[in-house]
């Protein structure tokens, strides 16, 4: 009786060490599908800032061509503007300037 008591024990104790291997077994497995999910999650994560940085820089070209545009076209509307200013000063200036030699 007394043996089979301690056989009892023996088997239980090699039912708990087997219970504890695979608990330890179990929760590593967990841990690495945690940290693989992580992973998973960040290269997620990370491709989703890339995507909406290029759109976003895609976006602040447009606009920066739009307003380089806008630019362009005020500044050769200004430049036709001193053109013409120009132009009928020349007339008056020629004026003078024939009025100047000749006169002398």
């Amino acid at each position: 009786m007394y043996m089979d008591t301690v056989k009892e024990i023996q088997k239980l104790e090699e039912q708990m060490e087997q219970a504890k291997a695979q608990a330890r077994t179990q929760a590593r497995q967990a841990q690495e599908a945690a940290e693989k999910a992580g992973r998973d999650l960040l290269a997620e994560v990370r491709k989703t800032i890339r995507q909406a940085d290029a759109a976003a820089t895609e976006a602040c070209e447009a606009q920066a061509a739009q307003q380089r545009d806008a630019v362009l076209r005020s500044a050769q509307a200004d430049c036709q503007t001193l053109r013409n200013q120009a132009s009928g000063r020349m007339e008056d200036a020629v004026a003078r300037i024939v009025e100047r030699v000749v006169g002398r």
